[in-house]
């Protein structure tokens, strides 16, 4: 086995848990609105898709990796180099995975689930839907590496002066944008203008541009990571 699969197979072992843990909260989800929609009536109950909440699992991805998976591998002898590589297979592959779960989900939604009960799912929100089956994959392929991207940025600092700051900025930044109305306007457009562009090439390359950013910042904290 090289060293890629025993990465790839690590990082499963490491994020198990947290799987089997989403995986019991959407089953008692899922079987909640199936009584509700029942007692309702077809049309009647509305939820959020079950193929949207498993995105969740990617904040794990993006946490859990960076705070503990780093010093378990290097004390198992891995390099940072490594390591990071790693990561960044998981980080890809975890994006692939759900935006075809996804996009799955959403046909199984379209022709038979929404014969029941009415589900918001992030495909339309967003209006990825409008690209097709292939733009919906890169749109979300770039959204979702947006996301873990970020969340790496911030733990892999957890442990640098820059990155407490960035975690300070990130913070702070959150009720600023939100209470004044002005910055809440551009919030709000820079937000549409990442996550729901009319044009499939610029949204990808606006998210896909960002997460390379930001995974270039995970890689120098982790250049300048203690493993002790």
């Amino acid at each position: 086995m090289n060293k890629t699969s025993v990465l790839l197979k690590a990082s499963f072992l490491q994020l198990r848990l947290y799987l089997w843990i989403i995986l019991g909260i959407l089953a008692v989800s899922v079987t909640t609105d199936l009584i509700i929609s029942l007692a309702m009536g077809p049309g009647e109950n509305a939820s959020v898709s079950a193929g949207n909440l498993l995105n969740v699992f990617l904040i794990f991805v993006g946490s859990v990796l960076p705070a503990s998976f780093f010093k378990r591998l290097l004390h198992l002898g891995a390099t940072r180099r490594e390591y990071y590589v790693g990561v960044l297979l998981v980080y890809a592959v975890s994006a692939a995975f759900f935006a075809v779960l996804n996009i799955v989900w959403f046909q199984l939604e379209i022709h038979v689930i929404r014969n029941y009960e009415h589900t918001f799912n992030i495909l339309e929100i967003f209006h990825w839907d409008q690209f097709g089956i292939i733009g919906m994959f890169v749109y979300q392929f770039g959204a979702y590496l947006l996301l873990v991207s970020l969340l790496n940025l911030l733990f892999s600092g957890l442990r640098h002066a820059a990155g407490w700051t960035i975690w300070a900025v990130f913070i702070a930044a959150i009720p600023v944008f939100t209470s004044i109305a002005p910055l809440r306007s551009k919030l709000v457009d820079g937000i549409l203008t990442l996550l729901s562009n009319n044009s499939l090439v610029q949204g990808f390359g606006l998210t896909f541009g960002v997460a390379s950013v930001l995974l270039a910042g995970g890689w120098w904290f982790t250049t300048r990571r203690s493993f002790m």
